[in-house]
């Protein structure tokens, strides 16, 4: 692009930022940075609202944040480095590297590898609300990372179906350390990180950073409230799905590293960049399963922590802003960049309570789009703001408004568990009551297949329900019918108590209870959303 062509893409860049204000206002975003890369040059930067509300700090683009489900393109990376080096293969069986994997499967699971993870097409689903519930709490060490796998229902097709695991991305996670003998966060820093010079990425550690953002939640009058950081990182379970830290500054020379590579050894057919830390990066790119939430006529297909999308075309393919349009009047999300030429994007999203964040790698014109929030906000924001600015860079004659698609979301956020609990009382068969005293209900309770408990008490006139024992992760659980009882909550509790406002259907806030005549011997569950119809169980160990 000429120099003139340049100032006048940048002069459109400044031009987009009250739109962009708009849709962060919207979405209830408190504070976020914004870059742009375009033909290898660091262009435009945008930095809006504060990293800390309260005391008036605004975002700058050295900001610390959490880059969420983007740690999984540098675990896969990472994994990229051993196969070039000859320690394994992206299709050695999981149970060849490490015994125990699938010790409890099929000769299905037995033939998993680390490209079926990396590319979500194992066809199980992770048991997502044991790893945490709300405040970013995580129930599980990471010792436990093989046996929670282990146990990882078959929801979907093996080899043949899109199912997003978060555990899958734990396990690469723990090969990576076995195949490398050195922590992953060591692995990341000293084969990516030092080598790039980068100056503020790392996986969480639990340190105070200077110019770290605080993290919020948004409640329903699109205020922000304070909630825990994220708590996956060094030394946790998941630490290779969600624990990394970085900044707009170091995302540029981070995935300008990236995409030189991916265009070298594609063009060259080779698997290494003299001087370039990235490996393998045809394998991680290309598509190794296809979404199948997709209707679009171009490509949409997952590589390893990376979306295929050709251009024009529906993004925010994970983001919840798909869930919320593929209801009427849309069904569908909208073809960013519609009526320009065709284009490869490579993208990825990040969703913790607490923050997000998105990132699109556009090789053919070397262009990054990053946008990093400090919220879990009404609707993805960052996948929103991150399409408008794909509009403007590629000049698209056909633009959409955004800013409507972002009000639409962000109501269907808002009136998520209210309409949950709409759907509780529809169904509600009134007049019923408990079979047994509230007192034979209390007791501990035993995941049949992990090592995650409920504990149920009697308080006052109602039940409770703690999750692991965790004094914080105790919710007031009232009759429904029967001997079924729900843990129903509101939005704002929801949002101040750092859970996702979005996500969860009705029946997972219904606890059903089971015994006979001696009492009560079990309860069941849906406590994920892939559960099936069938729930989980739950067997009372003790009161």
């Amino acid at each position: 692009m000429e120099l003139k062509n340049m100032d006048e893409l940048i002069q459109r860049l400044k031009n987009l930022e009250p739109r962009l204000q708009e849709l962060s206002r919207i979405s209830g975003i408190p504070g976020c940075s914004i870059g742009v890369m375009h033909e290898g040059q660091a262009i435009w930067k945008a930095n809006i609202g504060y990293r800390n509300v309260e005391l008036s700090l605004k975002t700058q683009s050295d900001t610390v944040y959490n880059l969420d489900s983007i740690t999984k393109g540098m675990t896969a990376a990472a994994f990229g480095l051993l196969v070039a080096e000859g320690k394994v293969e992206w299709t050695t069986p999981l149970k060849d590297i490490i015994p125990e994997f699938a010790s409890l499967g099929d000769e299905l699971d037995k033939q998993l590898t680390p490209l079926d993870l990396l590319s979500m097409r194992s066809g199980n689903t992770m048991l997502d609300s044991m790893s945490w519930q709300g405040n970013n709490y995580i129930f599980f060490k990471k010792s436990e990372t093989i046996a929670l796998w282990n146990a990882t229902p078959r929801q979907g097709s093996f080899r043949s179906s899109f199912l997003y695991n978060n555990w899958g991305y734990a396990v690469i996670g723990v090969v990576i350390e076995k195949l490398s003998g050195q922590g992953l966060h060591d692995f990341l820093r000293e084969r990516f990180f030092e080598p790039l010079q980068l100056k503020n990425t790392r996986m969480t550690d639990f340190k105070a950073d200077e110019n770290r953002t605080l993290c919020y939640a948004i409640l329903d009058d699109r205020s922000p409230v304070v909630v825990p950081d994220p708590a996956i990182g060094v030394g946790t379970f998941m630490e290779g799905a969600s624990g990394l830290l970085s900044t707009i500054d170091d995302v540029f020379v981070l995935y300008r590293a990236y995409m030189e590579a991916i265009k070298d050894q594609t063009e060259r057919g080779t698997n290494s960049t003299d001087g370039n830390p990235f490996k393998e990066c045809t394998t991680l790119i290309s598509g190794h399963n296809f979404l199948g939430n997709s209707t679009s006529l171009r490509e949409q297909a997952y590589g390893c922590a990376w979306v295929r999308c050709q251009l024009p075309g529906p993004l925010g393919m994970l983001s919840m802003n798909m869930k919320l349009m593929e209801v009427e009047p849309h069904n569908v999300m909208p073809n960013a960049t519609e009526g320009s030429p065709s284009r490869l994007c490579l993208y990825h999203q990040g969703l913790m309570p607490g923050s997000s964040a998105n990132v699109a790698l556009l090789p053919e014109t070397d262009t990054i789009v990053a946008v990093l929030v400090n919220a879990c906000p009404l609707g993805d924001g960052a996948d929103w703001i991150s399409q408008a600015i794909m509009e403007v860079i590629y000049d698209a004659p056909i633009r959409h408004d955004y800013e409507a698609f972002a009000r639409e979301a962000a109501a269907k956020v808002l009136d998520h568990l209210p309409s949950l609990k709409r759907i509780q009382e529809k169904h509600q068969l009134m007049g019923t009551k408990p079979s047994l005293p509230l007192s034979s209900y209390a007791g501990k309770y035993q995941h049949d297949k992990t090592s995650f408990w409920i504990e149920i008490a009697v308080v006052k006139e109602c039940l409770s329900i703690c999750f692991m024992g965790v004094e914080m992760e105790t919710y007031e659980l009232r009759h429904y019918q029967d001997d079924t009882f729900t843990w129903m909550i509101s939005f704002n509790e929801a949002a101040r108590r750092g859970r996702f406002v979005h996500y969860y259907d009705a029946a997972h806030y219904l606890i059903k209870f089971e015994g006979d005549d001696q009492g009560v011997l079990k309860l069941h569950w849906h406590c994920t959303r892939d559960t099936g119809e069938t729930p989980y169980l739950f067997l009372k160990t003790h009161v």
